[in-house]
This record gives C-alpha cells, sequence and structure tokens, in this order.
C-alpha cells in the first residue's frame, strides 16, 4: 500500500482537475441514511420501487419517467432524499480539502457543496444547464449531469442526465461546458479521476486518446484490482487501486510543486537549441523530405544542424538583422504571407539570440498560471517573449508588456493580419518596435533552397529567380513523381469517411494559418480524433501536430496542395459548412469568432475553390445552407459575405439588398461597428452606377456622396483605415464612366470629397503608405478628382 501511495508522485492541486465519479461518493451519508447510488445503483432502485422484475431491460430514462408517472414532485423529492447528503467521510473531506483548480462530477450529489458549507465557504457550483461565465472562479465545481441542489418538479427530466452512453453525446459533447472541460485539462499539471466506474457513462463520452493529457491522467479506483478497468481505459491514463482514503492518504504524503522556475513553466516554452548525443548526425534525406513535403518540422533537428543548410536553409542575414533588432529595439514584427517559413525562423532568430546570452521564451497563450509564471520571470534579465500567433495572443499582450517591462517581445504575424491590425501593434506592442518581413528570399537563399532540395532526392525549382518561398515549396508539388508519392501516402486517410473528414477540415484551417483543440474537430467529425488516427499513428504524425491545445496540420503549403489536388468541392463546402456552425456554437469565445469569419469569407472560399468547377455556384451553396442556422444569419458579417458573393456574379440589386440586411442586423447588436460593411456598401453603389445607361440620372448618388464621406472618416481611424484604402480603387472607372451624367452640384460634391479624400491619403503615416500600398491609390483618386477639371 505505501508502494502505491509513493506512485501518485509529485502533486500541485491548484493546478489539477478532480474528476468525480460515483465511486467517490461511496461512504457517504444521504437523507434517506444511505450511500447515494452509482448509475445502476440508480436504475436497480428504480426497479425496485416500481416493484418491475429484476430482469427488466427498460434504461434509466425509462423507468425515471416511469416513476413519475403524472407527478414529477415525486421523482425529485425521491432522487432529492438519496442524493442530498448530510455527512462526508474522513477521505472525501481529506480530498475535497485541497484547493483544486478545478472539479467536475458526474454525480447528482452535494458532497463538494455539503463540504464547502461546514468549511463557511462558498459553493462555487455551476450546472451544466447553465450558461459558462466569462471567467469561471478557482476551484469551481461543475455538475456535467446536473445537480441535485437545482432541480425542481419544473425541471427534474430537463436538468440531470437520467441516460446512458448515448445521452453524454446529446447533453454533454454538444455543450460549450465540454469546451470549458477539454481546456482545463489541456493546461491543467494533472487530472486525477476519483471513483469512475465503468458501469457509468464511458469514459470515451468525456476524455479523448490524446496520449499527452494521458500521461497526466490518474484513475484513483478502489482497493481491489481489476484487469478490466485497466486494458478499458489505458489510452486515457494509468490505474492506482487504493480508493478514496488512499488516495487522501497519497496526498497527505505527496511532494508539492515548488514556485515556477525556468526549467517548469507550463506557460511558457524554452526556445534554446536542444543538441544531444546524435548531435553530429547529419539531418537524413528522408526527414529533409519530410519538413519540405510534409512540413513535420523538428526544432531539435534545426538546432543540431547548425551552423550547416543541412536541414533548412538559415537565413543568416534576416537572421542576423533581426537579432540586432531586438537588441535595440522593444519589440519585433516578424510577417510573412501563409507558409513562407515564419515558424523556422522564430527558431533559428532564437538560437542565434541565445547565443548571444538572451532568455528565449515561447508563450502559450490560455494558460492559466501565465500569471503567476510571469511574477517568477520578472526577476530575470535578458528575456525574449515569442508570439507565434497573433491573432491567438493579442489579449495577452497587454499584460506581457506590463507585467514585463524589460522583456523583449517577438511577434509573428502574417503579413495581411499586418496589414489589417496594423493600428493594434502600435498600441500593444512596446515602443520602439522593428519589423522584418520573411516575403522575399535573397538570391543566395533560394540558390541554397535549390541545393537542399537536390541533396533529399527533390528537384530544384525550375525557375530560381521567384523569391517567395511558399511559391518554391508549391513548385514542388507539380513534380509528378512527389504528387504520386503524396497521393499513396495519404490514401489510407481517405478510405474512412472519419479520416477523411479530419484531413479536410485541418488542412482548410491551416490554409488560414489557423488551429484547433481536438475537442473541437471531435464536435464536428464526430468521433476522438486520437482514436480514429490511432492504426495510422506514423502517417499521422507526419501530417498533423497536435499537443495537449491544439490539434492542426503542420504545413499551410502542403494543406494548400491537397485541397487543391485531392479534396473534392462538395467535401469543401460540407466542411465548410459543419465548421461554421460548430464555431457559430462557440462564437462568444474569440478563437472560434475567427475561425467563423475566415470559414465563411468570400474571398477565401474563392481561393480554396479556384480550379474546382463553378466557384461562386459552391459558395452561393454554402452560404444557403448557413442561412437557416440562426445563430449564423444573426450575424451582420455573414450578409456582407453574401452581398460581396452576390457583386461578384454580378447581381448587383441583390448585393445591395444584403447589403441592406447586414445593416439591419448590424443594429440588433450593441456597439457593433460597421466599417466593414461602409466599405462594401460604397463599392457596391459605385458598382451600381457605372454599370447604369449612360445618360441616365445617376439614381444612388446620394449613397455615393455619403459613402465617400464616411470613407475618408475611415482613413483618419488607424482602426479602419485599411479597409478603407482598399475600396478607393473602385473610384476612378465610377467616374470615368459617369461624370457626364453627374448634374452641377453633385459634380462640386464629389470633386470635393475626392481632394478631400486625396489629402487624408497624403497625411498617413509613412509605415501604412509603406504597407498598404496607399500612394498608388492616391495618385488614382486625385486623377479621378482631375477628370471634372478636363
Amino acid at each position: 500500500m505505501a508502494r502505491d501511495i509513493d506512485e501518485l508522485g509529485e502533486v500541485d492541486p491548484e493546478s489539477s482537475i478532480l474528476f468525480l465519479g460515483s465511486g467517490f461518493s461511496l461512504g457517504a451519508t444521504s437523507i434517506a441514511q444511505a450511500s447515494p447510488p452509482n448509475g445502476k445503483g440508480l436504475r436497480r432502485h428504480f426497479i425496485e420501487q416500481l416493484k418491475l422484475p429484476a430482469d427488466t431491460d427498460y434504461d434509466l430514462q425509462v423507468l425515471s419517467e416511469e416513476f413519475a408517472e403524472d407527478d414529477s414532485r415525486k421523482l425529485r423529492d425521491e432522487l432529492y432524499r438519496i442524493f442530498r447528503l448530510t455527512k462526508l467521510t474522513a477521505g472525501q473531506t481529506a480530498v475535497l480539502n485541497e484547493p483544486w483548480r478545478r472539479i467536475y462530477s458526474t454525480n447528482y450529489d452535494d458532497a463538494v457543496e455539503l463540504h464547502r458549507l461546514n468549511k463557511k465557504a462558498a459553493p462555487n457550483a455551476f450546472d451544466v444547464s447553465e450558461a459558462v461565465p466569462n471567467k469561471l472562479p478557482h476551484g469551481a465545481v461543475v455538475h456535467l449531469h446536473g445537480s441535485i441542489r437545482l432541480i425542481t418538479p419544473e425541471n427534474v427530466m430537463e436538468s440531470l442526465v437520467l441516460g446512458e452512453g448515448s445521452y453524454v453525446n446529446q447533453y454533454v459533447v454538444r455543450s460549450p461546458w465540454y469546451d470549458q472541460f477539454q481546456r482545463d485539462l489541456a493546461f491543467a499539471s494533472a487530472l486525477y479521476i476519483v471513483g469512475y466506474s465503468l458501469a457509468d457513462y464511458h469514459i470515451a463520452g468525456l476524455l479523448m486518446a490524446n496520449p499527452k493529457l494521458a500521461e497526466r491522467t490518474i484513475f484513483i479506483q478502489g482497493r481491489d484490482p481489476n484487469k478490466t478497468f485497466v486494458r478499458r481505459t489505458a489510452q486515457y491514463g494509468r490505474t492506482m487501486f487504493i480508493g478514496t482514503d488512499g488516495f487522501a492518504e497519497a496526498l497527505a504524503h505527496a511532494p508539492r510543486s515548488t514556485a515556477p522556475t525556468l526549467d517548469s513553466l507550463r506557460s511558457f516554452r524554452s526556445l534554446a537549441p536542444t543538441r544531444d548525443r546524435k548531435a553530429g548526425a547529419r539531418p537524413t534525406a528522408a526527414e529533409v523530405f519530410d519538413l519540405l513535403v510534409y512540413g513535420d518540422f523538428d526544432a531539435g533537428r534545426l538546432a543540431r544542424s547548425q551552423p550547416s543548410e543541412d536541414y533548412a536553409i538559415a537565413r543568416s542575414e534576416a537572421v542576423r538583422i533581426a537579432a540586432d533588432a531586438v537588441e535595440a529595439k522593444a519589440s519585433l514584427v516578424v510577417d510573412g504571407r501563409l507558409g513562407n517559413g515564419k515558424s523556422i525562423f522564430l527558431h533559428l532568430l532564437a538560437f542565434e539570440l541565445v547565443s548571444r546570452g538572451w532568455t528565449c521564451l515561447l508563450h502559450r497563450p490560455g494558460h492559466p498560471d501565465l500569471k503567476r509564471e510571469v511574477a517568477a520571470l520578472a526577476g530575470i534579465d535578458g528575456v525574449v517573449v515569442f508570439v507565434d500567433q497573433y491573432s491567438a495572443a493579442q489579449d495577452n499582450l497587454r499584460g506581457l508588456r506590463e507585467a514585463l517591462p524589460n522583456a523583449k517581445l517577438v511577434v509573428e504575424v502574417r503579413t495581411g493580419t499586418f496589414e489589417v491590425r496594423f493600428h493594434e501593434l502600435v498600441q500593444l506592442l512596446p515602443k520602439p518596435f522593428d519589423r522584418i518581413s520573411l516575403n522575399t528570399l535573397a538570391r543566395s537563399e533560394v540558390l541554397a533552397f535549390g541545393q537542399l532540395c537536390e541533396r533529399c532526392g527533390l528537384r530544384a525549382p525550375a525557375d530560381d529567380r521567384r523569391s517567395d518561398l511558399r511559391d518554391l515549396l508549391l513548385d514542388l508539388f507539380e513534380n509528378k513523381a512527389i504528387r504520386d508519392r503524396v497521393q499513396s501516402s495519404l490514401a489510407p486517410l481517405f478510405e474512412k469517411r472519419a479520416t477523411r473528414r479530419i484531413l479536410t477540415m485541418t488542412m482548410l484551417i491551416a490554409t488560414h494559418q489557423g488551429a484547433v483543440g481536438a475537442a473541437f474537430v471531435r464536435s464536428v467529425v464526430g468521433e476522438d480524433p486520437f482514436a480514429v488516427l490511432k492504426p495510422l499513428e506514423d502517417l499521422s504524425h507526419e501530417i498533423f501536430e497536435t499537443s495537449a491545445d491544439s490539434f492542426k496540420a503542420r504545413s499551410a503549403v502542403f494543406s494548400s496542395f491537397v485541397i487543391a489536388a485531392f479534396i473534392d468541392p462538395e467535401e469543401i463546402a460540407d466542411a465548410v459548412v459543419d465548421m461554421t456552425l460548430a464555431a457559430a456554437q462557440r462564437r462568444s469565445e474569440r478563437p472560434y469568432r475567427i475561425l467563423m469569419s475566415t470559414m465563411i469569407a468570400y474571398s477565401s472560399l474563392r481561393r480554396t475553390l479556384r480550379g474546382k468547377g463553378d466557384p461562386d455556384a459552391i459558395i452561393v451553396g454554402i452560404y444557403e445552407r448557413l442561412r437557416y442556422d440562426e445563430r449564423v444569419n444573426g450575424e451582420p458579417l455573414f450578409w456582407l459575405q453574401y452581398a460581396i458573393a452576390m457583386a461578384e456574379m454580378p447581381r448587383l440589386d441583390t448585393a445591395d439588398e444584403y447589403i441592406g440586411t447586414a445593416y439591419r442586423k448590424a443594429r440588433d447588436l450593441p456597439g457593433f461597428q460597421t466599417y466593414q460593411i461602409d466599405t462594401q456598401a460604397f463599392r457596391i453603389a459605385l458598382l451600381r452606377a457605372a454599370k447604369q445607361k449612360a445618360g441616365q440620372t445617376i439614381f444612388n448618388i446620394d449613397k455615393i456622396l455619403e459613402g465617400v464621406e464616411r470613407i475618408d472618416a475611415m482613413l483618419g481611424d488607424g482602426s479602419h483605415r485599411s479597409y478603407a484604402v482598399k475600396v478607393l480603387d473602385h473610384v476612378q472607372p465610377f467616374v470615368a464612366a459617369r461624370r457626364g451624367d453627374l448634374a452641377a452640384g453633385e459634380r462640386t460634391a464629389l470633386q470635393f470629397w475626392l481632394l478631400k479624400v486625396t489629402k487624408s491619403l497624403a497625411a498617413l503615416p509613412d509605415d501604412f503608405k509603406t504597407t498598404s500600398g496607399s500612394e498608388a491609390i492616391r495618385k488614382r483618386v486625385e486623377a479621378a478628382a482631375a477628370m471634372f477639371v478636363d
């Protein structure tokens, strides 16, 4: 017994999750003067109460409904009597005395609440039927199957999950609380599942077969070893047969975690190069092939290959410039288009900075230990914090800057995001900050890339004049031998519907440089991705990158190729619809709002569907399927995208109607900013007027004048000017086509506003002009204004 207790290892309840199954409550005393029953015991209880044969096959749901008959109070009172507790055992009390980060329970009883009542502490109890608060308090207990304290005669059948395995999916996995549960698991130092029974709801209904989580999961079972239990739960964690009392004793004697150090951080990961005993081994051709084709990047292999270019091109000049900028400035933005090697560059930059004496750490957004660990870092000099996805981490940037005023920040961002959110970066990043773009390779780097390809058996790019890494990588897939090899390698993933759907959705997300949790994949596909991919472990490892909080395709470039080459447009449409609806259900959270908006964006759908039949017809089909969902239908940006699609077809009258719908939906959302709608409303007004027959009065000139006035105001707002600049490109064609049909007053008003816009464009900050190309737009607007003089 002592040896079993010692096997618990170091514990840190403050960062751990306690999960209570029905076995935890054994020994507690209820109002009925007995222990609360588990699922099987409750079913047996109702069979006895209803005087039915012991071998009846009615499930718990039917039995409870039969017991209630026409009197739901009778059922409520009986459940209250057997699940409302009056006394806990010493072991239960000791376990609940620990300051757990979170407690989850599939039990109806109120063991945790009773314990807190006895301690005169707040219950902090939540029920699966309640809305998830913006911030759960530390130590909150969540009843996943309902709580006895909240049931009434009116809600008893809805409030408690009185069913078996299938009800887990129906009531829990589809609930926002399941997402909260998965987030808590992702960042927990350990998960202790106490008193889980195979007779209860199947563990696969709540957990996923994630090996990384299994390493941190311990099942606490009764003292009698059970080989069947061990076999059925082996992929989810290890088991200790010590019972609740033994667990309490183990907790009392277990060593406790100390204050966080550089070696024990969970909110940050060290980017120091690790060189093990294989340091002298050169990368194999297969390793380089997997990196270039599949994006299977091994940071340790990159470190061991330094300073040679046997694994990846060194980009030494860009690394040196970036490292000098980090040392000279407070922060650095590293931007690049999708697939241009930002992740590898960040590691190369970190290796260089470490060699100069800096401590380089990669930030993991969303970790609950962030505040405590930032406090530990505050006293360390020479820290550089890397942020590899701006959109995911932007909520933390201000806090990081304030908590670590002496640390340097390196933020990776897509070029398109940098251009659109430049104003945010100006506000969030410590100043002064610098920027380095990865969108252009030097001639020497292009040649080095070709040599790297040749050495691993790949054909070097045919045209070495190109300087975009994404284009060079995509060129590899034009090689028929590689295309055939990829198709052959992926064949096992296409054999089953589940694996094909996982492949399609994760690669679609990767083409937007996004990542989701495995729980989201499961909510869309309907199956545990880890379990589904287990038989194809070697192949899936090459293609997918998984962690406790992320499930994604390794390479955006490879994903783009696979989508273009092997995925049917119908499958793409189905995946977009399914992911959008699943994201809409979670749209209160920023990552899912971003995912939802990127999935339905007309421009991205058009790009994804290029060369696949009639893209516009497919896109309209997607929008038609989505508009029946009230959550999507209520989104102004959905109608904006539908309007853009109609304008491109072109069905400009319909596009105008949908823009009007977008405005109406926006008015129903307090605080919604309409600048994206405003820009497209102006564009559509210009297009409609330009298409009108010459010689007619311009029917919507008031809309156009109002629109150009709005656009001018947007140019003065750093938050919105990037959208305003792009839409001004439509002004010159309209003026050229219709200036002769303007009345004198209309000509004067439009010329006045166009001249004002040119002044606003000329006054934009120089760095914005460089990134947005606004000077070229200014010249075209100026030329349009000059047409009135001519």
